[in-house]
């Protein structure tokens, strides 16, 4: 009889498929699963599940950890949450592919969502995504990673960021659609956009719906974060989803689903029968969540959009003027569509910054500094794009509860923590991360599964299992059955729970007991361990 490498025996398994849980044991050797059965073969390593949840490890179908792998190589906020494989690349950003001639433009983008120093700036010089990818994969890592090729990364390779909203050149659209190509057949998953921030706002449908046809043809998805999410434009926004994937047929993922603001509230069972609708006409549609009731954000959606296209020297420049400054701070004040409009002032939180002092001001409101600094909020917008070059990252709440449940009950709605991989200590320790970043799988189990009975836990796994890894086509991933991956999380459904909070996002959560990805324990009785036994998953 073979000598298994782990067996996990008295657990309560779900296979990932929504199906009824079951008891047996689980037996691995090397990176899958060897065997499921009732007996207790020969093991080199035992793992004792009583009384606990065994589940296919979690699939996170909306990440940006591709952006902090390189320094937190164990990803260490998303393996203590049960996430094995993470699909990145996401909302237009991916770290490649580089062009030297629009590297600048390249890093003005970055702005919107990365603070990268000089050296990283040196270091950042791949030409596609396999690059990367690769060289990320040979130094290890402890999740695996599918990735996208975001479209605004691609955009500025070929067409830089432009000072203004512009169609592509015939031969710029050849060109990005040849990368689009090439990087499919080196196993990349699909593209993505974020319509509402330049260059993917200057996109029209046509233009995206070209490029999906690319994607189309190697069976990839489009993950796209609209283009308005508040309530008078989610629909329009999500009309020319729709539409571009009418033209392309392409998979489409709706990039966490939202109704933001007071005027867009209560108006989720719309927005879902929409969704339903063109489900039932053929079109292969869903969309991913997260359980919170605040979005990340930059402070540049302060400004007028046409300033942000002219890029940083611009409206630095523009906001040193005395009388403009006042225009904008008018602006600021008078924009009914600002993030301002969400919960108050109290409810814009400074997450992250560039520069010196960026310990004093992260963590706290917009209302507690504008007290602080003796300045109304219309003002500390305009000295905090100054001071810090325009990165600072916002958390601003502005969903309704009623409607998060209404969309985590959609039977097409996946999970996803449209959040990167970060660590209480070293690099990241001084940010002020939404709690996403930590706690978004434990906060499904805990408060709306047990505490809140909003959804069943099987079919709670299956949204962050078996699903998104049939939308995105990953094989032998996202359920236990014989032969797939060994990717597994253990969890204690009686006390599963997020403990990040938006006051205090640095905390691991409760209840997770073991994680294994491909087979190795990157968890252990709730402990991380070094193994980085993840790998760069290629579409094939």
């Amino acid at each position: 009889m073979i000598l298994l490498d782990i067996l996990i025996i008295n657990g309560i398994v779900y296979d990932g498929l929504g199906g009824i849980p079951y008891k047996k044991n689980i037996g691995i050797k090397g990176d899958q699963i060897e065997i499921i059965t009732s007996d207790e073969p020969p093991t080199s390593k035992l793992i004792n599940a009583i009384d606990l949840a065994v589940s296919p490890g979690f699939i996170d179908i909306h990440s940006h950890t591709d952006f902090s792998i390189k320094d937190n190589p164990k990803a260490e906020s998303k393996v203590m949450q049960g996430i094995t494989t993470e699909v990145v690349g996401m909302c237009g950003f991916s770290p490649a592919p580089v062009n030297e001639n629009y590297f600048a433009d390249l890093m003005d983008y970055f702005t919107n969502t990365v603070n990268l120093s000089e050296k990283d700036k040196l270091q950042w010089r791949w030409k596609n995504l396999y690059e990367f990818y690769e060289e990320i994969e040979k130094k290890g890592i402890s999740v695996n990673l599918a990735p996208l090729l975001g479209y605004g990364t691609l955009r500025i390779a070929y067409s830089g960021f432009s000072n203004k909203p512009n169609l592509l050149l015939p031969e710029q659209q050849r060109k990005i659609l040849y990368q689009i190509e090439k990087e499919m057949e080196a196993g990349i998953w699909g593209i993505s956009t974020a319509l509402e921030y330049p260059p993917c706002s200057y996109c029209d449908v046509e233009e995206i719906a070209e490029a999906c046809k690319i994607v189309k043809r190697f069976n990839g998805i489009y993950s796209t974060h609209m283009r308005n999410e508040n309530g008078k434009e989610v629909f329009t926004s999500l009309e020319e989803a729709i539409k571009v994937a009418q033209i392309s047929e392409v998979n489409l993922e709706i990039a966490h689903l939202k109704v933001a603001f007071k005027e867009g509230w209560g108006k989720a069972p719309e927005v879902l029968n929409r969704i339903h609708q063109e489900r039932k006409r053929g079109i292969e549609i869903n969309a991913d969540q997260y359980p919170y009731p605040a979005w990340g954000s930059s402070i540049l959606d302060f400004l007028p959009k046409e300033m942000v296209y002219k890029g940083i020297n611009y409206w630095r420049n523009y906001l040193l003027e005395k009388e403009n400054r006042k225009e904008i701070a008018r602006f600021i004040k008078n924009n009914l569509n600002g993030p301002e409009k969400g919960m108050g002032w109290e409810g814009i939180i400074i997450a992250d910054t560039k520069i010196k002092n960026n310990e004093v001001i992260v963590g706290k409101s917009i209302h507690e500094l504008s007290i602080i600094r003796k300045i109304e909020p219309e003002e500390l917008i305009i000295d905090l794009l100054i001071e810090k070059e325009g990165y600072v990252k916002l958390i601003i709440f502005c969903m309704k509860e009623e409607d998060i449940k209404t969309i985590l009950k959609d039977s097409l709605v996946m999970i996803g923590s449209d959040g990167r991989a970060v660590s209480p200590h070293g690099k990241f320790s001084n940010t002020h991360p939404h709690p996403r970043y930590y706690g978004t799988y434990p906060r499904i189990l805990g408060k709306y599964v047990r505490e809140e009975k909003v959804i069943l836990l099987p079919e709670a796994i299956r949204k962050m299992t078996y699903m998104p890894a049939s939308k995105i086509g990953l094989k032998n991933r996202g359920q236990i059955i014989q032969g797939a991956f060994a990717d597994i999380v253990i969890f204690n459904p009686d006390s599963i729970i997020d403990s990040a909070t938006f006051k205090n996002p640095h905390c691991f959560p409760i209840g997770v007991r073991e994680v294994l990805v491909n087979g190795k324990p990157v968890v252990e009785q709730g402990e991380l361990t070094s193994s980085l036994p993840g790998s760069f998953l290629r579409r094939k």
